[in-house]
């Protein structure tokens, strides 16, 4: 009888443990997000692109429209808990601007989480034409399709 209780309390014990760490929450980590001792060792005139690309590794995304070349390290780490919606814990984006001589001319460390989010607008768009209910579709489509369609 004290040998059932044991296994019975063992058992319930692992079931709940189970169940403590099924909750713990997930985290993953998406993008780039530099070592923060790398970033600091990043200043303006003094590294070329080849020693940022060393330090830091490859950019996440790269201007195209400037003159100027910019790299950007772009990154996030969220923690999801079971099924609910991922928490932001850090969004960060580190840009980094080179001059014409391929040398570090600026940058800057943006920290996204207090981003604004944009409102999306629920507005539908109108459409030209006539819109038509079940029956007329079924009779519209009557001797639209030849039987030999398909051969």
């Amino acid at each position: 009888m004290h040998r059932r209780r044991s296994t019975l309390g063992f058992a319930l014990g692992v079931v709940a443990a189970a169940g403590l760490l099924a909750c713990s929450p997930t985290r993953d980590n998406h993008g780039n997000i530099p070592l923060a001792e790398n970033a600091e060792a990043i200043a303006p005139g003094k590294q070329t692109r080849e020693q940022v690309l060393e330090a830091l590794g490859t950019p996440s995304v790269q201007g195209t429209f400037e003159q100027d070349e910019i790299w950007y390290y772009v990154g996030k780490r969220t923690a999801t808990t079971a099924f609910f919606a991922p928490d932001v814990l850090e969004h960060q984006v580190l840009e980094i601007r080179f001059g014409a001589d391929g040398r570090v001319s600026q940058v800057r460390k943006v920290d996204a989480t207090k981003a604004v989010k944009p409102r999306l607008v629920d507005r539908e768009t109108p459409t030209e034409g006539n819109e038509l209910s079940i029956l007329e579709q079924f009779v519209g489509n009557i001797g639209r399709f030849s039987p030999r369609a398909g051969q």
